[in-house]
């Protein structure tokens, strides 16, 4: 065969993350959204601005106590940069894979894909966010030594994310069989023990005093302090790692898409139980709705994430009181991000048949709205009860009511907005794999930046009246709150009630 004759492979194709961005882009044709990605891309930096100056202002005391937290924080922060490729699966998608059938694409590639849209996980924007915050206030006011240390900060965050996505595609491809799944799953068995062993006997902070991530804040100090030599070891070391976790995540990504798994043979031959009937409609499409997310492998892992994640960071890192004030807000924006934004996708190409039964339409918006109530409800409490676990004591008593006045403001509120975002803004996401998305990257990356503001600013509302009034005043602040989510939840329930409205939501779903 001739070299002009011969059929492309994916080893011949030129470099193809840049074309598929490329296409991406072009994609989203309005002038005005692009805009707003744009936008919305910036207003992290924003938040971190903003951060700092309100953050450079407190006292030297609290300060130092930023300072002793802070490695802690690093440690957390690539505990997240491990669990984030595992919850989805190796990463987010670019392209769903029925989209590119015919166009094959390299395991580097793949792996490419993932790393660039990172932005898009609400958990890694914030925890970076926090990283700079409190590395940037921690040596004193901002100089010309803050920018060797955000150099630091941003290579540590870099290193972290890269070598998380290699480890996890390694895990991914051990998974791809019932032995290798039995393995992983004894691991964190063992692990989850060891844990909770270290913390009741009271050795974990005698060991996060020694956390490795201790180093990498060590190097952005150096920076700031204008100790070249160090920072530029440092520096070299990250990068260093940064490149071998490249190469090695690639090589590992190939490693898991070549290698056979038995997850489809399983799924064909295990037998369900079938479910006992429900009293009512309603709480049959509840069951539904909780099996859907159940079912799903995306849905499910981040369900797990989402639960177990927040509280165990929180429970590890003996946060104040002023800061879990903030908590409750971001995590319940995670669990609308889970799947709440495009909430009628779970019915998938099953909604055009569900819609055809008798009062289904006043139905499933109540089911939908549930269960998106239940999943921020359980990761809330969740995070709460692990905060409150190693939390010193409390100065006021309102900061207790603050905090959980905030678990409930911005549960309601984040369920008005993702009931809102699912029915004006439908899309197609089959969430059988376990890289599927909701809903494309750009639409996640919006949703995420505009519920971390929301939520942010619901949380420093609370933060403000609990240090300025009586221990009720927190609760007297949850009324308009969830007011004005139960008004946005009438007046989204009349929209779906309009059959053009849910002929639209229903067909977008169901094909597309």
């Amino acid at each position: 065969m001739s070299v002009a004759s011969r059929p492309r492979t994916a080893a011949d194709l030129p470099g193809q993350l840049r074309p598929l961005l490329a296409l991406r882009w072009r994609m989203v044709r309005s002038k005005r959204q692009r805009l707003l990605l744009v936008a919305l891309a910036l207003l992290p930096v924003a938040m971190m601005v903003v951060s700092v100056s309100a953050i450079s202002v407190l006292p030297a005391e609290q300060v130092f106590n930023i300072l002793l937290v802070t490695p802690t924080i690093y440690l957390a922060f690539l505990a997240l940069s491990f669990l984030v490729p595992l919850a989805a699966g190796g990463g987010y998608q670019l392209y769903p894979p029925e989209q590119l059938p015919a166009y094959p694409l390299r395991a580097r590639t793949h792996f490419l894909c993932a790393l660039v849209l990172v932005p898009a996980n609400l958990a890694w924007v914030i925890s970076v966010t926090g990283l700079v915050v409190l590395t940037t206030v921690t040596p004193g006011p901002v100089t010309w030594g803050t920018i060797p240390l955000l150099v630091s900060v941003f290579t540590f965050v870099v290193m972290a994310t890269v070598a998380g996505h290699a480890v996890g595609w390694g895990v991914i491809g051990i998974r791809q069989t019932r032995r290798g799944r039995l393995v992983t799953w004894s691991l964190a068995t063992v692990g989850a023990m060891v844990v909770f062993a270290t913390v009741r006997g009271g050795a974990a902070l005698p060991l996060l005093d020694r956390s490795p991530t201790r180093y990498a804040l060590s190097n952005a100090l150096a920076g700031y302090a204008g100790d070249w030599r160090n920072w530029a070891t440092g520096l070299s070391a990250m990068a260093t790692i940064t490149v071998g976790a490249a190469f090695l995540g690639v090589g590992l990504t190939r490693w898991t898409m070549r290698r056979p798994g038995d997850h489809s043979a399983l799924d064909a031959s295990r037998p369900h139980r079938r479910r006992r009937a429900r009293a009512s409609l309603v709480r049959e499409l509840i069951a539904v709705d909780r099996a859907s997310v159940w079912r799903a492998p995306a849905l499910r892992r981040g369900l797990a994430v989402l639960v177990i994640l927040p509280g165990t960071v929180a429970m590890l890192s003996g946060l104040a009181w002023p800061s879990l004030i903030l908590l409750p807000g971001l995590v319940a924006a995670g669990a609308a991000l889970l799947y709440g934004v495009n909430t009628f996708a779970l019915d998938s190409s099953g909604a055009v048949w569900l819609s055809t039964m008798p009062g289904w339409a006043q139905a499933v918006f109540v089911a939908k709205a549930w269960v998106v109530g239940e999943v921020a409800a359980a990761s809330v409490a969740s995070a709460l009860v692990g905060g409150a676990l190693r939390a010193p004591a409390p100065t006021l008593a309102s900061q207790v009511t603050a905090t959980i006045g905030c678990g409930i403001a911005a549960g309601a509120v984040v369920v008005a907005s993702a009931m809102k975002s699912s029915l004006r803004h439908p899309h197609r996401a089959e969430l059988m794999g376990p890289r599927d998305t909701p809903a494309p990257p750009g639409t996640l990356i919006a949703y995420s930046v505009k519920l971390a503001t929301l939520c942010t600013v619901i949380g420093l509302a609370f933060t403000g009246v609990a240090y300025s009034g009586p221990w009720w005043t927190p609760l007297v602040l949850v009324v308009p709150f969830v007011a004005w989510a139960g008004l946005s939840l009438i007046d989204t329930r009349r929209e779906w009630e309009s059959p053009s409205t849910r002929a639209r939501v229903v067909l977008t779903v169901a094909g597309g």
